[in-house]
């Protein structure tokens, strides 16, 4: 072999290496849209609309509704990707840069840089400490939930404080209560090769229920700490489709408050009340939705009173208002002797070393 022809196949052998080991990117920067995502949050029924402007509470300048308010003004948008054919998460981003509309509403705003196709978007605010996300890897099975409460967290909030007495909620899950989840789901959104921005906009409204309940209540003076508990309501939701799971069913427990309805007949119009949050009741179906009201009195008996929600639910003041008021019954606390009035506002700090424990059915 001459030294000419060995020159030239050695030249064409670091050629075809050269071309062999080109870099190219992950993605062409000639395909790569920008994406811009707008998400506008939207109001939620019962919490800044439709409020029951005759409930005052004792001794207290704030409401109900407070909480539940600042709950609608999330600070993070969380932005998924899906494959509308496989439903995998592709990818992610995280947004907080926030406009207003020309009603004054929040809008988040940002970026997102991704190749042309098809793609579903599911967009929620990140930071809802008992509300949490699991299953993100997936669009069909991504799910909202809270944790179970534990057995310490059920003796404080329902009135079994030894270690050895009864949980008389044994076989019930019985979860947190959830804060405002701002959903937002845009299908099959188109990116063609020749888009250079695209803009999505979409609304996010919550996946979370909020109810005000309230019932009448005789002897409220007598009241040291109160709170309810209501089975038969959704745990969850499947929020990559907006789902509520049902079965199995789970309970809700909160803090009641001392309060007055001046739209009452009557002398007394006191009340035990509550806004709360919850996944929702399970809609076409008998989920026996139970109410089981939980006080204290001032010596320190746990009184506990239950109510069948079912027609509750069913009224015509929960389908317009989301007002669950249980009109035909009053909770009946008697003077337990001792010569103490509880006068606060429901603040609810008794000091109790043993429960006595008292029973009663309200029949609606």
């Amino acid at each position: 072999m001459s030294k000419r022809f060995a020159h030239i196949i050695m030249a064409a052998l670091m050629l075809l290496g050269a071309a062999a080991c080109q870099r190219r990117p992950l993605e062409d920067p000639n395909e790569v849209v920008k994406i811009a995502i707008k998400v506008n949050v939207k109001s939620v029924i019962n919490v800044n609309a439709n409020i029951r402007s005759s409930i005052k509470l004792y001794n207290s300048n704030t409401t109900l509704w407070e909480p539940k308010i600042s709950q609608l003004d999330p600070k993070m948008m969380r932005v998924l990707v899906y494959d509308p054919s496989s439903e995998r998460l592709l990818t992610q981003s995280f947004i907080s840069a926030t406009t207003s509309d020309e009603d004054g509403q929040k809008v988040f705003a940002g970026n997102l840089g991704i190749s042309h196709g098809d793609y579903n978007f599911l967009v929620y605010n990140f930071d809802t400490p008992t509300t949490q996300v699991s299953y993100e890897n997936n669009e069909e099975s991504i799910l909202a939930y809270t944790d179970e409460i534990s057995h310490a967290q059920k003796a404080r909030l329902l009135g079994f404080t030894k270690a050895g007495d009864a949980d008389p909620y044994a076989g019930t899950s019985i979860h947190y209560e959830p804060e405002h989840l701002l959903v937002a789901n845009e299908k099959n959104v188109r990116i063609s090769p020749h888009d250079t921005v695209v803009v999505v906009e979409t609304v996010a409204s919550s996946i979370i229920d909020t109810y005000y309940l309230q019932i009448r209540v005789k002897g409220l003076q007598f009241a040291s700490e109160a709170t309810a508990v209501i089975t038969g309501l959704s745990p969850s939701n499947h929020i990559g489709n907006n789902i509520r799971t049902v079965d199995p069913t789970a309970a809700v427990v909160f803090d009641l408050h001392k309060g007055y309805d001046e739209s009452l007949d009557g002398e007394n119009k006191d009340v035990l009340c509550a806004v709360f949050n919850t996944f929702g009741k399970i809609e076409n179906i008998t989920s026996d939705l139970h109410v089981t009201f939980n006080v204290v009195d001032t010596a320190g008996n746990l009184l506990q009173y239950n109510a069948n929600l079912d027609t509750v639910f069913d009224s015509e003041l929960a389908h317009l208002y989301h007002w669950l008021i249980i009109e035909d019954a009053i909770i009946d606390i008697p003077d337990p002797g001792n010569g103490q009035q509880n006068t606060g506002n429901g603040g609810f700090q008794p000091t109790v070393d043993d429960w006595q424990e008292e029973h009663g059915e309200i029949a609606l």
